[in-house]
């Protein structure tokens, strides 16, 4: 959820983290203007080079997944962006009212 999760993580010796729980809320209960955590995923990234960081949460579009691994993400995971129709549904009635 935050950098020192993440730093607790590789302390114990975690072979790679995700920005997964960043958001402090389920992916279901976003909007699509809140997209993937790159100030955290850009931190993890400057303090841990090498160790894989994956990109998970909040990504719904082709761009922000690009600009995950921009930021250094070793990959990223696209979930509620794709298989949950009522959460991509709204996203798109929302962008045209």
């Amino acid at each position: 959820m935050t950098i020192e999760d993440i730093r607790r993580a590789v302390e114990i010796g975690f072979d790679l983290v995700s920005t997964t729980l960043s958001h402090n809320k389920s992916a279901i209960e976003t909007t699509l203007d809140e997209g993937p955590d790159l100030p955290l995923l850009r931190q993890a990234t400057a303090e841990f080079p090498g160790l894989p960081i994956i990109c998970e949460g909040h990504v719904h579009t082709p761009v922000e997944g690009r600009a995950a691994i921009d930021a250094g993400a070793w990959a990223v995971v696209v979930g509620t962006a794709i298989t949950h129709p009522t959460s991509l549904t709204s996203w798109f009635k929302a962008a045209f009212d």
